[in-house]
């Protein structure tokens, strides 16, 4: 989709309908092109979770099929977080259904009932949650419906759970109908936390403080569930030590030496801005609140490169932070691989990687053994070493399949420069709409979850330029190499024809180790 000038129009801009949009060849008005997109979502949207729900259970079966059911799996959770359904309700009904206990036999009812769980109607909850003694007194008179905890009640036992329970003497009962458990209890929170923002208005304030554990009940319900407010920026867990002679760096050490090389190699207002930069994010870690983490995340990445001149602040900050996202893109797939591959397989992976003829190690040798033609024996030995384990077997060839000749690479950078490029936009679109327009989107921990590993892998990149420069760089020279850099790499891929296979040099390219 290009905007330009149409043959009768004289300039850009005046009214919608004299702003047309090349679309496969034809010229069309955006009140034209809004109406086709209006009765394509008319013609989609009544049966589009149907018709995935449909597909699922007509694939699941189908070995020949993992990939469309994958995709499909991608579709419905996208379009369930859309509707509004919370991430933690989703993985909890999903723990519940195929982890909580043994599955002896995964069958088509075990589905439909997993299908149906997501009805896509609103339910009426009842939240409780503990207070402190100003707090409750202050929401009664604002006509809340908050009173004194009872001994014996049914949420007793979920409010003592908090680690301030003894301070929280008050009880607010909040209503709401929502889709699932999970956003009523959100939905009290945001309640809360609003009211304590008015509460910060005074000058001398007043003890405001509540439970993250709050107690759910479906309306008309004899039970309900404890549901704490839980922090979806999950830290990933370190991969386990294999073996005696495997020495365990301490996360101090590697995290000083990152701080090292951050301090050390650039000059003195690049160290200040990226310090900068980074304690703005940090703020996205330490609040609960997804408004100020996608706020937080947003202006660091603002803090971090250079103002724009001439052109929409997106158009600039998109040019510049793609190229630092995707750069490396290729090599922390084969590193996510890799370290999968490590506590099981070590030493016979190792074993593979050593009988090839290359000087490279650990995840340089692996890439040359999925990517280079000349490495198909050895290919087949890790096939056959992976034969019982079809998850990690369909991840390697996954990543063999993308990058296995010179049009996959093109096909996959493009499609991923792509993919983010099109998330940035929609960061800046649902940060927009957050402080412009006052409006939280449903898909908002989705977009807060991919921006902050947007903005770690363009850290890492960024560091890792600066730290192969003599001297100490300046943050926006840097930046602009990395586009650079990428625009060669991307132009040498392109120029090579479709069907050749790559070479050493070219997946040194690809690893950014060349």
């Amino acid at each position: 989709m290009v905007f330009q000038k149409g043959p009768g129009s004289k300039e850009f801009g005046g009214r919608r309908n004299r702003i047309p949009i090349d679309l496969l060849g034809t010229s069309f008005s955006l009140d034209d092109f809004s109406s086709h997109l209006e009765l394509i979502e008319k013609l989609v949207a009544v049966d589009y979770k149907a018709t995935i729900e449909r597909l699922l259970l007509e694939l699941f079966d189908q070995p020949k099929q993992r990939m469309d059911y994958r995709k499909l799996i991608g579709f419905y959770c996208s379009h369930l977080i859309n509707l509004g359904y919370e991430r933690n309700y989703i993985r909890h009904v999903v723990e519940d259904t195929f982890f909580e206990r043994p599955v002896v036999r995964m069958g088509r009812k075990t589905l439909e009932k997993f299908l149906k769980t997501f009805d896509g109607k609103n339910h009426r909850y009842v939240v409780q949650v503990g207070v402190t003694r100003d707090l409750g007194n202050y929401l009664r008179g604002l006509g809340f419906n908050a009173s004194m905890r009872v001994t014996g009640s049914a949420y007793e036992n979920t409010l003592n759970q908090n680690p301030n329970a003894d301070v929280l003497p008050s009880v607010l009962e909040w209503s709401v109908e929502t889709l699932d458990p999970e956003a009523a209890m959100d939905s009290a929170y945001q309640v809360l936390s609003a009211q304590r923002a008015i509460v910060f208005l005074d000058p001398y304030g007043m003890h405001c403080e509540w439970g993250q554990t709050m107690h759910v009940t479906l309306h008309r319900a004899q039970t309900g569930r404890a549901i704490t407010k839980s922090d979806f920026f999950d830290d990933k867990p370190r991969p386990p030590s294999i073996g005696a002679r495997t020495r365990r760096v301490t996360r101090a050490r590697t995290i000083s030496n990152y701080a090292a090389d951050i301090a050390g190699n650039f000059d003195e207002p690049s160290t200040e801005r990226l310090i900068s930069s980074i304690r703005t994010a940090a703020l996205a870690r330490t609040s609960f609140n997804p408004e100020n983490r996608l706020i937080s995340l947003w202006s660091a990445i603002e803090v971090l490169l250079s103002e724009p001149r001439e052109v929409a602040r997106i158009v600039h900050y998109a040019k510049l932070i793609v190229p630092c996202i995707v750069m490396r893109h290729a090599r922390r797939q084969v590193i996510a691989t890799y370290n999968e591959l490590l506590p099981r397989y070590r030493s016979r992976l190792n074993k593979i990687t050593r009988s090839m003829e290359t000087e490279s190690h650990g995840q340089e040798a692996f890439a040359e053994l999925l990517f280079l033609p000349e490495n198909e024996a050895h290919q087949t030995a890790l096939c056959q070493l992976l034969g019982e384990n079809p998850l990690a077997l369909h991840r390697v060839y996954k990543l063999q399949r993308d990058y296995k000749n010179i049009k996959a690479v093109n096909s996959t950078m493009d499609d991923h420069y792509d993919r983010v490029r099109w998330q940035i936009h929609r960061v800046y679109r649902a940060r927009n709409q957050l402080v412009h327009a006052g409006q939280m989107p449903s898909y908002l921990e989705s977009v807060i979850l991919n921006l902050a590993e947007y903005y770690r892998s363009a850290i890492v990149t960024i560091v890792g330029r600066a730290k192969k420069e003599d001297l100490k760089s300046d943050i926006d020279q840097v930046v602009s190499e990395i586009g650079i850099k990428y625009g060669i790499m991307r132009s040498h891929f392109r120029k090579g024809k479709a069907d050749t296979p790559l070479s050493k040099e070219q997946v040194g390219k690809i690893m950014d180790t060349r």
